[in-house]
């Protein structure tokens, strides 16, 4: 059990399988003789199938753990982080900028009139093209980046050692494949964007949250499909 919960179904199966033969062998140096021949071979595959049973309940449920963490950890619609894991990410990039200073940003993404994609096209079509948006929004990012939607038709993206120059890159070209991809849905959906970069890391995820937020409410205001950009050098770093 403990071999197929740590390794995997197949090692477990092996162990298994080297217990059955080591028991058939203590068996024949220590036991009598038998009534008939083949009693010693009848136990050992009763022994394999018992001790495999074992294996492949303790693999099947080391699996099905697995899969439920993963879930919990992803968007139920898109299949990106959700709110919970970016808040670990962006935490841990915090404590990582106190300790080896480092300028990082992060881009807070708002759908304009994304409602009436339910309103006129149903539920369904705007499932779909908040999956297109994710797959977008990968697309486009580094192995380092990470994308969350936060709730909505809002998405937050985390850019580590990521400056003000490079942050304003990477998110014209994410507004370049909401281009690309949205219309192929049948509706053409532009974003209004708030790029905070921080050259002394926030307080905390809340903090770094509210910066972008505020960022994407005057990129509403000033009549959406915009791109708001701040940086962020003035509050002192908390320890």
């Amino acid at each position: 059990m403990f071999v197929a919960w740590s390794a995997g179904r197949a090692p477990g199966f092996a162990v298994a399988g080297a217990c059955a033969v080591a028991w058939l062998l203590s068996d024949a140096l220590t036991h009598r003789d038998y009534a008939h021949w083949s009693i010693p071979y009848w136990n050992g595959v009763l022994r394999l199938g018992a001790l495999g049973l074992v294996a492949e309940t303790a693999a099947r449920l080391r699996a099905a753990q697995r899969r439920e963490r993963e879930v919990a950890r992803a968007d139920a619609v898109t299949g990106v982080a959700n709110l919970r894991v970016f808040y670990e990410i962006a935490d841990a990039e915090i404590v990582r900028a106190r300790r080896y200073p480092h300028v990082f940003s992060v881009a807070y993404i708002d759908l304009d009139e994304f409602k009436l994609v339910n309103f006129r096209m149903g539920h369904a079509a705007g499932d779909a093209v908040l999956r297109a948006v994710a797959r977008a929004l990968s697309g486009v990012l580094r192995a380092s980046d990470a994308v969350a939607r936060v709730g909505g038709d809002r998405f937050v993206v985390l850019l580590p050692e990521a400056g003000a120059a490079a942050a304003r890159l990477t998110v014209e070209k994410l507004r370049q494949a909401l281009a690309d991809v949205v219309p192929a849905h049948g509706w053409r959906i532009t974003a209004s964007i708030g790029i905070a970069t921080f050259l002394v890391p926030p307080a905390s995820v809340d903090a770094l949250l509210a910066a972008a937020d505020r960022l994407v409410y005057q990129a509403k205001h000033s009549g959406k499909n915009t791109v708001a950009q701040e940086t962020q050098n003035d509050a002192p770093v908390e320890r």
